[in-house]
């Protein structure tokens, strides 16, 4: 069975299933505790049709949790099984707790029986309707970067080419790990933003990825500490222009 189908036949049972379940469940609390047959004399006798509502009831529960079985992803993931379950639970508690407030002819023990019902579904529902909020964004930001071929990062304008705010991590590493002063540091960030002192035209050297790679080499034990800073120098200066890896 395709994805698509199952999940439109688990909204259709499990929506018939809340209605059910709601429509029984209103009845039966209207009604409050009673109690009928048997040889006993009972205090207050189940009106008729009692019973029919208490089926319906159960039946409606039993077709909703189906539904959110029949669902793909059952509750654990964005789809049909997340929505019945919400739906469901939080919706539920929601029309419990509205009853209890609006409806002063309740009976007391249906009254009390329907607000501790609603404490315990509103949040059981609340939670599962975060996540699969949370989760639903995150497939959605995920497709967007495959789209794009790079991960779309918080705060970066809206067509800024990729590259250049990986040079810009890459220039903040450089200067976490004390490969530049502050002044190097603003030097090459001048080239990323376009503010070059004095109106000069920006360098078509790319003088981060050269000085990252001269970290690369001073990190893996290939350059030394003063070669590293003599190198730096050079590249800093536009002496050196060519890539090392050449």
């Amino acid at each position: 069975m395709k994805i698509a189908v199952r999940e439109i036949a688990s909204l259709v049972i499990g929506t018939i299933g809340i209605v059910l379940l709601g429509a029984g469940l209103n009845h039966v609390l209207d009604i409050g505790s009673c109690a009928s047959g048997g040889s006993y004399a009972v205090a207050r006798p189940c009106p008729e049709g009692t019973a029919v509502w208490f089926w319906l009831a159960l039946t409606g529960a039993l077709m909703w949790i189906l539904g959110i079985i029949v669902s793909e992803q059952n509750f654990s993931a964005p789809g049909a099984g997340q929505i019945l379950w919400t739906a469901g639970f939080a919706g539920g508690g929601v029309a419990l707790l509205v009853k209890v407030l609006v409806q002063p002819s309740m009976p007391p023990d249906a009254r009390l029986g329907a607000s501790i019902v609603a404490a315990v579904f509103i949040p059981m529902g609340l939670v599962v309707g975060v996540v699969g909020l949370v989760q639903l964004v995150r497939q959605r930001r995920t497709t967007d970067g495959a789209r794009t071929g790079a991960p779309r990062r918080r705060g970066a304008p809206t067509g800024a080419a990729p590259d250049r705010w990986s040079r810009f991590k890459a220039l903040n590493d450089l200067r976490s790990t004390g490969a530049l002063t502050r002044e190097e540091f603003d030097a090459l960030k001048a080239d990323l933003t376009g503010g070059r002192p004095g109106g000069r035209r920006q360098p078509a050297t790319d003088r981060v990825a050269l000085i990252r790679q001269l970290a690369d080499r001073r990190a893996s034990g290939a350059l030394s500490g003063d070669e590293f800073e003599a190198g730096k120098r050079s590249v800093l200066r536009g002496e050196r222009t060519d890539s090392l890896d050449r």
